[in-house]
């Protein structure tokens, strides 16, 4: 079928949850289809407010809840959609229209926000340890009007939940773990139990900081031995100093241990890679992340963006440490060029994104905010930003 230039695989293929209960098209949509405390994933499918987004996405319009997207794709960067439609070509049905037969290839879970770590490109939606520092810089958020409701860990445990899953298994092939981190919820070891009996014809995918393996008396890598496959994306936002610092409570050498059980245990079922935040906190330290990541983790490298709030997206930089950034990187291109492996092929290509990105837009008005928030929270933590940026030595 011929495609419209916005069009979007996600609306046809995929449904999304978040750990409030709220169903949405895809991870980066700010719009909601309604809520799984009082709505199926069947209801959702084809609700009015998802009939809507496909009919734009078929008709070339710009849907304004898909903002991320298009932001970046103006910018010259490569979206979540354009990645979907590349990667997920072969799931694009052959007829795509307003109203959908209920098939779901690809859920997407987040199912309470639970997790071990304060990652600064974080808050507490998504992490109930980030409690303890909210209180003290929240205002910075609330000043370019961003608020955060929740104030307690939420979940939407319940029985129906899984039931509406396992209906939909015969048509599944893929199920993503997000949180929070999935690795310490509850439910998830509860829907991932329930798969297992269809896990010849399901792969299941994590974003995960691979901080724990086994929950009680569950055997996470003996589950995931029964599925086809399992992809990891780690959350590891540089080299272990670095990502550290960024994620606080992280232990870099446990995430490299797990990773190698993982690796042992599931042989050719296995694959993942590092999934680094691109922030204004690693922009200085990316080559050495990256030579990290393939040196030592001998993993694949793969990146999002911190894009909201705006003051800790990389673009805040002044233009004269951009300007050092951006030889730091071209200099790295240069050294790794010759090489012709895949994994550099990839690293070439993200350097290149990030330095594009870097550069495509000014918002250096957010800088001292960048700054006051980043003293704030090494405030809280008892950390200091020069001990691995020490670039900031001037302004800090």
């Amino acid at each position: 079928m011929k495609i419209s230039e916005t069009f979007c695989v996600l609306p046809f293929t995929h449904l999304s949850t978040r750990p409030d209960g709220s169903i949405t098209p895809c991870c980066r949509s700010r719009d909601t289809l309604g809520n799984i405390k009082d709505m199926t994933f069947e209801q959702a499918w084809n609700s009015e407010r998802q009939q809507e987004l496909r009919t734009q996405l078929l008709n070339g319009e710009r849907p304004k809840h898909c903002f991320q997207c298009w932001d970046m794709e103006d910018q010259g960067s490569v979206s979540l959609r354009k990645s979907m439609n590349k990667t997920r070509k072969y799931m694009i049905p052959e007829n795509c229209n307003p109203v959908m037969p209920f098939e779901v290839p690809v859920l997407e879970l987040k199912m309470s926000n639970l997790c071990n770590f304060r990652c600064r490109t974080c808050k507490p939606d998504l992490s109930t340890t980030w409690l303890k520092d909210w209180h003290k810089v929240k205002h910075e958020y609330e000043s370019i009007g961003i608020f955060n409701n929740t104030a307690r860990e939420e979940n939407f445990n319940n029985d129906q939940f899984v039931e509406d899953i396992v209906k939909l298994a015969p048509t599944i092939e893929i199920v993503e773990f997000a949180g929070g981190e999935p690795l310490m919820d509850p439910l998830h070891y509860k829907v991932l139990e329930a798969l297992e009996p269809f896990g010849d014809n399901i792969s299941v995918k994590y974003s995960t900081n691979l901080s724990k393996l086994k929950f009680g008396k569950f055997d996470t890598l003996a589950s995931w031995s029964k599925f086809k496959g399992v992809d990891l994306s780690l959350s590891i936002d540089g080299y272990p100093a670095l990502n550290n610092y960024i994620r606080t409570e992280s232990d870099t050498d446990v995430l490299a241990r797990n990773l190698r059980d993982v690796k042992n245990a599931l042989g050719d079922k296995y694959n993942g890679r590092a999934a680094l935040c691109y922030s204004a906190w690693n922009v200085f330290g990316l080559t050495e992340s990256y030579d990290y990541f393939e040196n030592v983790l001998d993993a694949d490298v793969h990146g999002n963006i911190a894009w909201d709030p705006v003051f800790i997206n990389p673009q805040v930089l002044p233009q004269h440490l951009k300007d050092v950034v951006t030889e730091k990187y071209k200099n790295y291109l240069d050294k790794i060029q010759f090489s012709i492996s895949h994994r550099n092929k990839r690293i070439h290509r993200f350097v290149n994104q990030n330095m594009n990105f870097l550069n495509a837009k000014d918002q250096s008005k957010h800088f001292e905010q960048f700054l006051r928030y980043t003293r704030q929270l090494d405030e809280s933590r008892g950390t200091n930003v020069l001990d691995v940026i020490p670039e900031l030595k001037d302004y800090v």
